[in-house]
């Protein structure tokens, strides 16, 4: 039993040293841990003789016993002290073999000579009749002669798949959907951490809003190909992004959607123009997961995703929960929660004044200086019009567009007749979206305007 209201790095210390394969009893297990975590979750159960397209559910590969042995019977490889010691979907073999025998049954990498690999491939071949251990090239060049003992008993069995689902209802049904995949043993930042974070914006949505929003745990790819086959209709998802490597302490990069130009994207792409060390790529431009389980003519939701790289642990015994960096990962929250502003806030705005507003008048006091700010926070405009702007980042990128302020309260004006939105002024003044609705929140509370909420899922 474990205690109530853990933070999300507890979490992550319980979930990630669990051996969550596709289908197994170590990914059923965590999956009801995370669901107990956070109230309001749900799993979801597809059928284990269920099947979309050439899509079947995986077979639950379950493994009694996984060991290597060397001639002097000291144990080079367990299953049970760590998973990716063994081969993904490894058959059941017993017996032994000389070292050139077993060389051809190991799985290493000489560009990290320390390091224990991921071998994940074999996860999508069932029943392809191969065994085999992951080990260091530093240990495998140390190996001596002779015969070697092997121990292995796996089982392949039909089992029903799971996947956890968690949303935030809004006041209309279209949905935003993050998304991660939830499987890999004993892996911290590929996959997992992304599960985490989805589920720790829902969880922090705690506000009414427009549109409604949801995360999604499953296993890759083919989790998400029966989620999307079976829920993207049902849960009227219209956009979704991927969440992968949240807490690499890396670059920023946002891959867009096959389309490029859904709204989603364009506001993403604002969001890390405000942020430094970050790159937007095209559709899977680096490296990518569960994106083509929506992203796809049959499905047609447009996913993009978000992630941080490179990844240099990535698929090995590195990507622990040692390397999950805290400051990446509160990062990662902090951007979902801008985009999400956007998506809530972006308007059209239409004038109610017949005579151009004097802006500096008393009764107004909405005229701001067109000048460079000082990083303060002394001066009594910039508390005004920063009040509402927590992130300390985000401020001073607010600080640093602030020059532009003349042509923004210009625009306004000359623009208040529903041709623009909101987004289409920030990005129009290179400011941030936040910076420039906080002031229109300014003209409208003096009635100067009026505004019109923008669905963004109708929105090209």
């Amino acid at each position: 039993m474990y205690k109530k209201n853990l933070n999300w790095f507890q979490i992550l210390q319980i979930l990630v040293p669990i051996d969550r394969y596709l289908n197994n009893s170590g990914i059923h297990k965590a999956y009801k841990l995370l669901r107990s975590f956070y109230k309001g979750s749900r799993i979801l159960v597809f059928n284990k003789d269920l099947k979309a397209g050439y899509w079947s559910v995986p077979l639950a590969w379950e493994v009694d016993e996984a060991k290597l042995k060397s001639p002097k019977g000291k144990i080079i490889a367990n299953y049970f002290r760590n998973p990716i010691e063994v081969m993904a979907n490894s058959c059941s073999f017993v017996g032994k073999i000389k070292k050139k025998d077993l060389i051809k049954h190991l799985n290493y990498d000489k560009r990290r000579p320390t390091e224990t690999l991921f071998h994940y491939r074999n996860q999508f071949r069932e029943n392809i009749g191969e065994w085999g251990f992951s080990l260091p090239y530093n240990k495998v060049i140390k190996l001596p002669e002779g015969n070697y003992k092997v121990s292995i008993k796996t089982r392949l069995q039909k089992k029903n798949m799971l996947c956890a689902y968690y949303k935030k209802k809004g006041d209309i049904k279209d949905t935003l959907l993050l998304a991660s995949h939830f499987d890999h043993p004993y892996q911290a930042n590929d996959g997992i951490v992304g599960s985490i974070a989805a589920f720790e914006v829902i969880k922090r949505l705690t506000k009414k809003t427009k549109l409604s929003y949801a995360a999604l745990a499953a296993p890759e790819i083919v989790g998400s190909v029966f989620f999307a086959s079976k829920y993207s209709q049902k849960e009227n998802i219209k956009n979704a992004i991927m969440t992968s490597f949240s807490a690499v302490k890396s670059n920023m990069v946002y891959a867009r959607s096959a389309s490029k130009h859904n709204f989603v994207d364009k506001a993403f792409s604002h969001v890390l123009n405000f942020r430094k060390k970050s790159k937007i790529v095209d559709f899977r431009g680096i490296i990518g997961a569960d994106e083509i389980a929506f992203d796809n003519v049959a499905i047609n939701v447009p996913c993009g995703s978000f992630y941080r790289w490179p990844h240099k642990n990535y698929h090995s015994s590195k990507d622990n929960i040692a390397n999950v960096d805290k400051k990446s990962f509160q990062e990662t929250c902090d951007i979902f929660q801008e985009l999400i502003y956007i998506l809530e806030n972006n308007s059209l705005f239409f004038s109610k004044f017949k005579v151009l507003p004097k802006l500096s008048h008393p009764k107004l006091n909405l005229y701001i200086a067109p000048r460079v700010w000082k990083d303060t926070t002394e001066d009594e405009e910039y508390k005004t019009l920063f009040k509402y702007i927590k992130n300390k980042d985000m401020k001073q990128a607010c600080v640093k567009a602030a020059a532009n302020i003349n042509v923004l309260q210009s625009l306004i004006s000359a623009s208040a007749d529903g041709r623009i939105s909101i987004f289409d002024l920030a990005e129009r003044c290179k400011m941030p979206f936040i910076f420039v609705n906080e002031y229109i929140k300014m003209w409208e509370k003096k009635n100067l305007i009026r505004r019109k909420w923008i669905n963004p899922f109708k929105v090209n």
